[in-house]
C-alpha cells in the first residue's frame, strides 16, 4: 500500500509560528519549518496526503496561573494582592480560553478540513462550563477536548454531565486524554476505568479515548469489551519499535499492537499524531509509517489511517 490517506484524528494547532514556537519549541528549526498553525497546517497537510485534522483545543491554564502567582509572591505580593490576583488571572484565563476557540472555530469556516474540538475546562469555568459549549456550537464546533490531567478533575465531575448530555444530543465528539500518571505529584485524575461512569450514562455519546498505546492498556481492553457502541479510541503517541523507545504516552510494543487492536477492533482505532510535540509528532508521516509497519492488513491499515476517521467525523 502507498500514498493511503491520512486522517490525524488528534492533533494540536497553534494561534501562529510564534505560539507554537513558544509551546513546542524545536531547537535549532528556522520558522518556515515550523507548520501547526491556521495558515500553515493546509500546505503541509497537502504535501503529506492528509485529508482532514481534528484540532484538539487546550491550555495549561493551572500551570500559567501558578507561574505568575508564584512571581507575584517573588515580588513581594502580600495575601490580599495574591487574593485580588486571582481573581483577574482566573477571568484572564476564561478569556484567553473563549479566544482560542474561537479562532478555531473560524479556522474551520474557512477551512472545512480543519475539524475544531474545543476546549471546556470545568473548574476554570465552573457551572458556566455548559454556556462555553453552546457558545461553540453556535460557532461550528465539531466536539470538545477533555484532559482531566491539566485541568484537575474526575472524568464525572458535575460540571461536566451537562456538557456531555449536550454533546450526546449534538452528535458533538469527545476526545479525551487518558493515562495512569499524575502530573507534578497531584493525583491521576484521568486514568481509563474512571470514564466507566461517563460511558454508562452516555450510552450514545461519540466518545474517544485518546492514548491506547499509554500504559495500563488492559484497563482499556476491559473497556472495550464493556462499551461496544460509544467508545473509540486513538493511537497517539505511538508504538514502541526500533526507531521509537518507550516513553510519554508509548508503552506498546510494536509486536503486540495488531494483537490488542484486533481484541478492541480495529474498526474502533483511529489515527492520530499528537503532533506537533517532540519526536515522531514533528512529522505526522512519521506516526503514520508505525502505522504502516504493523503486522497487519492493508484494509485494516487503510481503516486506521483513514477510514475509521469518517465513519466517526461523517466524512465521505
Amino acid at each position: 500500500m502507498t500514498n493511503p490517506e491520512i486522517i490525524d484524528i488528534h492533533l494540536h494547532l497553534c494561534r501562529d509560528t510564534q505560539q507554537e514556537k513558544t509551546v513546542f519549541p524545536k531547537a535549532g528549526w528556522p520558522d518556515e519549518w515550523y507548520w501547526a498553525s491556521p495558515d500553515k497546517v493546509i500546505p503541509y497537510m497537502d504535501a503529506r496526503g492528509i485529508s482532514h485534522v481534528a484540532t484538539m483545543n487546550i491550555i495549561d491554564t493551572g500551570a500559567m496561573v501558578a507561574g505568575r502567582i508564584r512571581r507575584a509572591r517573588e515580588q513581594g505580593a502580600s495575601e490580599a494582592e495574591i487574593a485580588d490576583a486571582r481573581v483577574t488571572l482566573r477571568e484572564d484565563m476564561q478569556e484567553r480560553v473563549r479566544a482560542f476557540n474561537t479562532l478555531m472555530c473560524e479556522a474551520h469556516a474557512k477551512e472545512p478540513r480543519i475539524i475544531p474540538y474545543m476546549m471546556i475546562d470545568p473548574i476554570l469555568f465552573g457551572e458556566a462550563a455548559i454556556e462555553e459549549l453552546e457558545r461553540c456550537i453556535a460557532l461550528g464546533a465539531k466536539g470538545i477536548k477533555v484532559h482531566p490531567s491539566i485541568c484537575g478533575h474526575f472524568p464525572d465531575h458535575p460540571n461536566m454531565m451537562a456538557v456531555y448530555k449536550r454533546c450526546e444530543e449534538a452528535g458533538l465528539g469527545v476526545l479525551t486524554d487518558s493515562t495512569s500518571r499524575a502530573r507534578g505529584g497531584a493525583e491521576a485524575f484521568g486514568t481509563p476505568l474512571g470514564w466507566r461512569p461517563v460511558l454508562q450514562a452516555f450510552p450514545h455519546l461519540k466518545f474517544i479515548m485518546a492514548h491506547l498505546c499509554d500504559d495500563i492498556w488492559d484497563d482499556r481492553l476491559e473497556l472495550s469489551r464493556e462499551f461496544k457502541d460509544n467508545l473509540w479510541f486513538d493511537m497517539s503517541g505511538g508504538i514502541v519499535d526500533a526507531h521509537h523507545p518507550a516513553g510519554g504516552h508509548s508503552m506498546l510494543t510494536g509486536d503486540q499492537a495488531p494483537r490488542v487492536f484486533r481484541k478492541i477492533g480495529v474498526e474502533r482505532i483511529l489515527f492520530g499524531s499528537d503532533g506537533p510535540g517532540t519526536g515522531r509528532g514533528e512529522d505526522v508521516l512519521e506516526a503514520a509509517g508505525e502505522v504502516m509497519r504493523l503486522a497487519l492488513t492493508d484494509a485494516e491499515k487503510e481503516q486506521i489511517l483513514a477510514g475509521n476517521a469518517k465513519r466517526f467525523l461523517g466524512l465521505k
